[in-house]
């Protein structure tokens, strides 16, 4: 019997089919090569490619050749593409190719290479220099003040509309605020275990004082070490998610815990969270009622966009 690979015009004549029955599939870059290998170029009718301020372009692009129209939903002002490839190696690559610095995998995304085609659009203004975006969703519905004004200030230049409802149920919570947890030095890693306590004694009175729905409540970080031991943590409170900041991108909930960490010894971790406003941005947003900050004020207010956090975050919120 005969083997091999199905003829290309079978295979997608079968895709064919079965887009009349499922006519959307969800898949991710990293599997898609290996879904659509034998499909060519235009092959598919529609992509959609979102969260893609986080997609390298290269990740993108056998997606993007495989299709007739592409809907390119992002924000780049959120958290930006991980790519593995060298700074080095990237370098070598594009000297070759002679191509501006621009395009190098890791400073830009598939969100930002279709803003630059885009004719219509903005500039948002930003301390590195002014971004292109095109078509930009300029409402905001999801935050409730102080977190709109938060992620406005920092990333958006008070571009954003607030357009959140009035009319949802009244919170019996604690407003908004900065739980300051001075560190004097005992860290494990990034892990300080002050704020985790500080951690778990809210999570407790959100869930047997106030009743809050634990799968209504985020707890993030910026740090790995954080993240394992927020994971740790949260054995203790079944429903309630966590992880880095990174790894909550494209989610949301009504109560987030913004656990800062980071190792007093080592204050460049701080200045690469504070570089740009997207890690910030994306660690409030994620809160659509209530944002309490977990963290040493003192350290953490004097860099760029904590400082803006602290302005709108009361430090001192009752433990």
């Amino acid at each position: 019997m005969r083997s091999g690979p199905a003829p290309a015009a079978a295979v997608l004549a079968a895709w064919q089919s079965l887009f009349f029955i499922v006519p959307v599939i969800s898949t991710t870059f990293a599997s898609f090569p290996r879904v659509f290998s034998l499909l060519g170029r235009e092959s598919l009718g529609w992509l959609f490619i979102d969260e893609a301020g986080q997609a390298a372009p290269q990740a993108a692009a056998g997606a993007i050749w495989r299709s007739r129209r592409v809907v390119v939903v992002g924000d780049p002002k959120q958290i930006e593409p991980v790519v593995a490839l060298p700074f080095t190696a990237q370098q070598a690559l594009r000297i070759n190719a002679d191509i501006a610095e621009w395009w190098l995998p890791g400073s830009t995304s598939a969100q930002r290479l279709a803003d630059e085609a885009n004719q219509y659009g903005t500039y948002l203004p930003g301390g590195d220099g002014e971004a292109w975006v095109g078509a930009p969703l300029r409402v905001h519905r999801r935050c409730e003040r102080p977190m709109f004004d938060v992620s406005n200030t920092i990333a958006y230049g008070g571009l954003m509309v607030y357009g959140t409802s009035d009319q949802r149920e009244p919170l019996t919570l604690p407003p908004s605020g900065w739980i300051d947890i001075p560190v004097t030095g005992d860290a494990r890693g990034h892990w300080i275990p002050a704020e985790g306590e500080q951690a778990r004694k809210m999570l407790r009175a959100l869930r047997a004082k106030y009743g809050v729905d634990t799968r209504q409540i985020f707890v993030v970080s910026p740090f790995r070490d954080v993240a394992d031991g927020i994971e740790k943590l949260l054995r203790e409170f079944p429903g309630v998610r966590g992880g880095t900041v990174h790894t909550a991108q494209g989610k949301e909930s009504d109560v987030v815990l913004f656990i800062l960490g980071g190792n007093p010894a080592k204050p460049g971790a701080k200045q690469w969270a504070a570089q740009r406003p997207n890690l910030v941005n994306v660690a409030v947003s994620r809160a659509r009622r209530r944002l309490y900050v977990i963290g040493d004020h003192t350290a953490w207010s004097k860099y760029r966009h904590f400082d803006i956090l602290s302005d709108y975050l009361t430090p001192g919120l009752d433990r």
